[in-house]
């Protein structure tokens, strides 16, 4: 199924999991007029946060409730924990992203967005390159521990990659033994550069040290992108076993509107023995299948087996050249390298609408959840607030969505208002702070332009 629409440039534990949501507060997301943020699509009837129902063939069911962490009624009445705090100004576009434990949150690069005086008028808006870490709730510091958003400071005289949005970004692991850190690694994007002129598709690759906080460029084969200048793209990390060997290789895999019949592999590897210098290669990976059609803004996540290693890949959505929006789900087995268009039924009201620049995130091996993004209607785009899961038969090439929160329960619960050019990133809930109320009835205001995070906890129905 596709719907029409006019091509622009453009967060879980185990047991309960948890995510943070951001993203403009003035619009949803880069795109959407404010006036669209209290608007939704038509969406199916969906069950209260609290509630879900159960799925045929599938182990697993799950119920979903959001919170707003910038609400004081989100904690005890008489509690000493702070407020988080906030990126300023606010932005969309960006790329968050968690260490390998899920115990640190980084934001990097996007849209910011500055009120004009007196809230009259079109908002400046301009392109950064700052980063900021999320600091976790320490209920153990003494006082009242400092938490949430903390621009991180980066010297002129390093290397810092430029300003960009409609970016991709994958976090591989470090070493076992130290010898390299967990790297970020950051590919291409857009840079709108002067209004008016279009801007620059960027082709470069730059790594983060997640130990140092320091950008250093990739060297080796992989200092650009295969192909040329990309964005809209995905990076999702995998960890893969080559064929005739037993060691696993993280590698993050990116697929663009030039992926038909490959998808590109990045890895790394020390330079020297006992260095911590990386260089990056590329590689060109074959694939069959049900190949996706060219897409951009589509959204994508691994999906992991209990050992940690790499299952497959998934996307979803994304938007043609021509402007046609998508609702399909794909599955990339990543040990034969083929794609399955999976088979999620027909009935319009079991079925996420055509969308882009959604999220999707990892649940467990067999299912992905997702958040957001935008549709078309005759007033331009609309930011949607529904969570969906998909759960995913690999084998038979079945897919089965349900749907968690947003949508028509938006006046009954605490839900995001609708939004694209978000991030939902995957983060320990045990560092957030322990007495954090959750309740349904917690309804959102569409006109408070204060909330830009929200916390949501997916929670396994046994």
């Amino acid at each position: 199924m596709s719907s029409q629409y006019s091509p622009h440039p453009w967060g879980i534990s185990s047991g309960p999991a948890s995510a943070i949501a951001k993203s403009l507060s003035s619009c949803s997301g880069f795109v959407c007029p404010p006036s669209t943020r209290s608007q939704a699509a038509i969406l199916p009837s969906s069950p209260s946060s609290r509630s879900s129902s159960k799925l045929h063939g599938t182990k697993k069911t799950y119920s979903a409730e959001w919170i707003d962490l910038l609400s004081p009624e989100s904690y005890p009445s008489q509690s000493s924990i702070p407020l988080p705090g906030k990126i300023d100004p606010p932005r969309s576009g960006a790329v968050s992203f968690s260490n390998p434990g899920n115990d640190k949150l980084f934001t990097f690069a996007g849209y910011a967005e500055v009120a004009s005086a007196g809230g009259e008028g079109m908002p400046e808006r301009y392109v950064v390159n700052d980063l900021w870490k999320f600091d976790l709730y320490n209920d153990q510091a003494e006082g009242k521990s400092a938490w949430g958003w903390a621009e991180v400071e980066q010297s002129d005289d390093e290397y810092i990659p430029g300003p960009r949005l409609a970016t991709a970004l994958a976090v591989l692991p470090g070493n076992d033994d130290g010898a390299a850190s967990a790297q970020a690694v950051l590919l291409g994007g857009w840079d709108p550069q002067t209004p008016g002129t279009g801007g620059v598709i960027l082709d470069d690759v730059s790594m983060l040290d997640l130990d140092s906080l320091k950008w250093s460029q990739a060297n080796g084969s992989g200092e650009d992108v295969p192909g040329g200048p990309t964005s809209r793209h995905v990076a999702v990390p995998l960890s893969i076993k080559q064929p005739g060997k037993e060691s696993i290789e993280n590698v993050i895999c990116l697929h663009n509107h030039r992926c038909e019949d490959q998808v590109l592999l990045l890895s790394t590897k020390n330079t020297d023995e006992g260095s911590k210098n990386l260089s990056a290669k590329w590689e060109h990976q074959p694939v069959t299948g049900d190949v996706p059609s060219s897409r951009g803004l589509h959204c994508a996540a691994p999906l992991i087996n209990k050992d940690k290693t790499s299952k497959g890949m998934v996307i979803f959505g994304g938007a043609a050249q021509t402007g046609s929006m998508s609702n399909e789900a794909f599955a990339l087995d990543v040990n034969t390298w083929e794609w399955t268009k999976l088979d999620c039924g027909t009935d319009e009201n079991n079925i996420p609408s055509p969308r882009a620049g959604a999220n999707l995130c990892s649940l467990d091996e067999n299912t992905v959840l997702l958040f957001g993004g935008a549709t078309p209607d005759d007033g331009g785009l609309v930011g949607l607030d529904d969570v969906w899961v998909l759960h995913i038969d690999m084998e038979g090439g079945k897919g089965t969505w349900q749907c968690l929160a947003g949508g028509d329960q938006n006046d009954k619960v605490c839900c995001p208002p609708g939004r694209n050019a978000a991030t939902l990133t995957q983060i320990d809930g045990k560092s957030l702070p322990k007495d954090i109320v959750w309740k349904e009835s917690a309804a959102t205001s569409d006109d408070d332009d204060e909330r830009m995070y929200y916390l949501l906890q997916v929670s396994e129905i046994r």
